[in-house]
């Protein structure tokens, strides 16, 4: 089920017409927004929509701009690069392989957990300065642990060491901290982040338990169930 809270719903219908597009049928849904989707941890704004193929760039751009209210566009080798409606869209030519077979969940095609979890070590290997790549690692080790994680990325990504993916997740000098994070549910606090992830290079096999931030969001949406009985307390 997809946790709609976690987008715009402007955000999601563009991403639900970009999956219904037929020009659009290699590409899936990655990144922060598949994970939100997924999981419900945190508001995503922006689509990232990737393959593993090859593909004609400026034939996609011709036909985003005759078919979308775009803005800002530009292409390059594989590569297009937009605003759509407002909505930051990035799409681009991936040409690593996928460990999961692509999951279609309510219409949308996205990545597997694991491949996700693959390609936030490997931005966070290459760019350590997202607060939010940490924040999504750090939520992901509530389903995954960081050994299986750092296996995918070596396999995902082969000329990357595991054992060097693991220290640039334990380098946070170069974050930018006014990163703005919209949680779901409860903030996260850094040192809280900070620490799971020390503790899973620790242990690697450890899978986390839900989050007080996930356990939160639990309870929202079980309230939000609950309707009240019009009726209770009638005919007595």
């Amino acid at each position: 089920m997809l946790q709609q809270e976690a987008v715009e719903k402007g955000t999601l219908d563009l991403i639900k017409r970009f999956m219904e597009d037929q020009q659009f049928k290699p590409f899936y849904l990655v990144g922060g927004t598949a994970l939100a989707l997924k999981i419900g941890h945190r508001r995503s704004i922006d689509i990232d929509l990737f393959t593993e193929k090859s593909f004609n760039a400026k034939e996609i751009a011709t036909h985003i701009e005759a078919s979308y209210p775009v803005q800002n566009l530009r292409s390059i080798n594989n590569g297009v690069f937009c605003f759509v409606s407002g909505v930051k869209v990035d799409i681009i030519a991936h040409q690593y392989p996928l460990l999961n077979s692509i999951e279609e969940v309510e219409g949308i095609r996205m990545l597997s957990l694991l491949d996700i979890g693959a390609m936030k070590l490997n931005a966070i290997y290459g760019n350590g300065t997202r607060l939010k790549d940490y924040i999504d690692i750090y939520s992901l080790l509530a389903y995954i642990p960081l050994q299986e994680i750092l296996q995918a990325c070596e396999r995902k990504y082969p000329d990357i060491d595991a054992t060097m993916a693991k220290t640039a997740l334990l380098y946070h000098n170069d974050i930018d901290p006014t990163e703005k994070v919209d949680f779901i549910g409860i903030d996260i606090k850094w040192p809280e982040v900070a620490d799971r992830l020390k503790q899973a290079a620790a242990n690697p096999r450890l899978t986390f338990g839900p989050s007080q931030q996930t356990l939160k969001l639990l309870q929202i949406k079980q309230q939000r169930n609950i309707r009240p009985d019009k009726n209770k307390g009638r005919g007595l």
